[in-house]
């Protein structure tokens, strides 16, 4: 096992997408900040669950695609023209040929609060090569932040919510609606909504 001080410091992007994350510890994941690996919390079961059922949607979109892209979970990014010592480890992405297209995020009630680290997650992220696209599921509710890279270099930003809404890849052509994303994992505002009605007066 790597000891902390190899750890920190000895670290490029391409010799840690090479190793086996084990040689790291135990931890269920590990990403490359800085030169400096770092262990995520794992996820919880809600977290699981989203992301369970947006890969099933997305799989069933996907198979036979033309352009070869396919979901993957779990997969190495790393930024191409800066932050070489730097590998993010998104939940899922799109990969269509050589690079990523699409990348997913699952952000729980406690990342909520953590906005640097999600901004400088996703500054990193904008920056990998083929990235066109950036959704940010949020745990706790039917609702999406999509990030878009325009023709001109710069981002574009659509907030989405309600169980009713879809989400539409506009680099892959793919829609998809919230109600298979969260099919397993009911957010918890929603799950209150029920015994609210039946409290109502009549």
């Amino acid at each position: 096992m790597a000891t902390s001080e190899q750890l920190r410091w000895l670290w490029t992007a391409e010799k840690f997408l090479a190793t086996d994350q084990h040689e790291f510890g135990d931890a269920w994941r590990y990403e490359l900040v800085d030169g400096e690996v770092v262990a995520p919390a794992a996820p919880s079961p809600d977290h699981g669950a989203i992301l369970s059922g947006f890969a099933t949607a997305l799989g069933v979109r996907l198979r036979g695609n033309r352009d070869g892209c396919r979901p993957e979970v779990g997969s190495g990014a790393v930024p191409r023209r800066r932050q070489r010592n730097t590998a993010r480890i998104p939940d899922a992405m799109i990969r269509c040929g050589d690079h990523p297209k699409v990348v997913f995020e699952v952000v729980s009630p406690s990342e909520m609060r953590q906005w640097r680290a999600r901004d400088r997650k996703r500054l990193d992220l904008q920056v990998v090569e083929g990235v066109s696209e950036i959704v940010e599921l949020y745990q706790d509710e039917y609702a999406l932040h999509v990030y878009r890279l325009t023709p001109g270099g710069s981002w574009d930003f659509e907030a989405i919510g309600g169980r009713d809404a879809t989400l539409h890849f506009a680099s892959i052509g793919v829609d998809i609606p919230l109600a298979e994303i969260y099919a397993f994992a009911v957010p918890e505002q929603e799950r209150d909504e029920p015994a609210d009605r039946e409290a109502a007066p009549a």
